[in-house]
C-alpha cells in the first residue's frame, strides 16, 4: 500500500524564480506525517515515474491538485536531477508564479511523495506546491501544509479499516472497498430479515437479479443460468416468445396483404385475376405494392368493379380494360380466350 506525504525539502527559502530548486535531501526523513527514507533508488523510480507519465510534473499553489478544485500551474518540472545529496528539479515556471516569487508572496516549496509500504522508501514524485504555512523548521524535511487533509491522513484511515475488516497489513485500497461493500450487504440482509447468503460460489447472492428472474434470493447458480439461458433462446414461463411473436408478425403481415389488395380492387387498380399476384406481391414487399398501386391507373372500370372477386368474361369478348391490363403483363389476347379470366 503506498502512502502519501507532503513535505519541504529544504529549510532554504527560495530566492526569486530559481531554474533549479532542491526537492528532497537523501536519508532519513522525519515529518509530522511519518517517516521514510530517500536514497538514489528513489531518484531513479521518481524519474521511471515521470517518464511513463509522458507529461510533465507540474508544481500548484497549496496542493490543489490534490483537493479536486482548480489547480492553476505555477510551474512545470522539466527534468530531476541528483546533487550535492539531494534530489533537485529543473522548473520552467509560469509568469504568474515566478511573480509570486519574485515578489516573495510565496516562500516555500513542499513535495507530495509516493511511499512504497514494504520498505518505507520515498519511490514516487506526484506534484510540488507553493505554500507559505511551514510547521517544522530542518534539514531534512518541513511540512508544509498543516491544514491539509488528504494523503497520509486517508491511509491511515484505509488502514484502520483494514485492520477492522481482518484484512492483513498489504490490504489495498480497492479489497478495503470490496469487504466493506460485502460488510453492507450482509448488514442489509439481516435488518429485512433474510439469511446472508452462504459464501458458496454455487450460490448467487444479488437479490435484486434474482427477483427479476423469478427466483428467490440467493438461488443456485444452476437455476439462475438455466433461467438465463431460456431468456436467450426467448423462452419464457415455458412459452417460446420468439415463434409466438413470429406467428403474430406473419399474421399481420397476411391481414395487413388483405387489405391492400381489397382496397385495390375497389379502387379499379387491379383486375380480380390479378388478385394472387397483388397479395403475393403485397406480402413481399408491403411498400413497393402501395407505391404500385398509388402510381397505377384505374385499369377497371367503376361500373364493373364488383369487389374482391374476379369478373367473368362477357361473352368471349375482352373489354378494354382487361387488355390493358393483360398488355402490362404481357398476356396475349389468345391466351386470355384459351384459358379464361375465372378462377377454378
Amino acid at each position: 500500500m503506498n502512502e502519501f506525504f507532503i513535505l519541504k525539502g529544504s529549510n532554504v527559502e527560495l530566492e526569486g524564480a530559481p531554474e533549479t530548486i532542491s526537492v528532497l535531501p537523501l536519508g532519513h526523513v522525519v515529518s509530522s506525517k511519518g517517516e521514510f527514507d530517500v536514497d538514489e533508488e528513489s531518484y531513479k523510480a521518481m524519474k521511471a515515474q515521470i517518464a511513463k507519465r509522458g507529461v510533465d510534473l507540474v508544481v500548484d499553489y497549496e496542493h490543489q491538485t490534490l483537493k479536486g478544485v482548480e489547480a492553476p500551474a505555477a510551474g512545470w518540472v522539466k527534468e530531476l536531477k541528483l546533487e550535492d545529496g539531494q534530489i533537485k528539479a529543473v522548473v520552467e515556471w509560469t509568469p504568474r508564479g515566478a511573480q509570486y516569487l519574485q515578489n516573495k508572496e510565496y516562500r516555500y516549496l513542499s513535495p507530495v511523495v509516493n511511499v512504497r509500504k514494504s520498505d518505507n522508501k520515498a519511490t514516487g514524485l506526484h506534484s510540488l506546491a507553493l505554500t507559505n504555512t511551514p510547521a517544522i523548521e530542518g534539514m531534512t524535511a518541513i511540512v508544509n501544509s498543516e491544514t491539509f487533509e488528504g494523503g497520509q491522513n486517508n491511509m491511515e484511515i484505509i488502514k484502520k479499516l483494514a485492520e477492522l475488516l481482518g484484512l492483513g497489513e498489504d490490504a489495498n485500497e480497492e479489497q478495503v472497498m470490496e469487504a466493506l461493500k460485502a460488510c453492507v450487504a450482509e448488514n442489509k440482509a439481516l435488518k429485512e430479515g433474510q439469511q446472508p447468503p452462504a459464501a458458496d460460489e454455487n450460490v448467487v447472492a444479488n437479490k435484486a437479479v434474482c427477483e427479476l428472474l423469478g427466483l428467490k434470493a440467493g438461488a443456485a447458480t444452476d437455476d439462475v443460468t438455466a433461467k438465463i439461458m431460456e431468456l436467450k433462446g426467448g423462452t419464457i414461463d415455458g412459452v417460446n416468445v420468439l415463434e409466438e411473436l413470429k406467428a403474430l408478425k406473419q399474421q399481420n403481415a397476411q391481414r395487413d396483404a388483405d387489405e391492400a389488395v381489397t382496397l385495390a380492387l375497389k379502387a379499379g387498380k387491379i383486375t380480380p385475376a390479378q388478385k394472387e399476384w397483388a397479395k403475393s406481391y403485397a406480402l413481399s414487399d408491403p411498400k413497393g405494392f402501395g407505391s404500385f398501386v398509388e402510381k397505377a391507373p384505374q385499369v377497371v372500370p367503376m361500373s364493373e368493379i364488383a369487389g374482391g372477386d374476379n369478373l367473368p368474361l362477357k361473352g368471349d369478348q375482352i373489354d378494354d380494360a382487361t387488355m390493358l391490363v393483360c398488355k402490362q403483363l404481357g398476356i396475349s389476347a389468345e391466351d386470355v380466350k384459351k384459358y379464361g379470366m375465372k378462377e377454378d
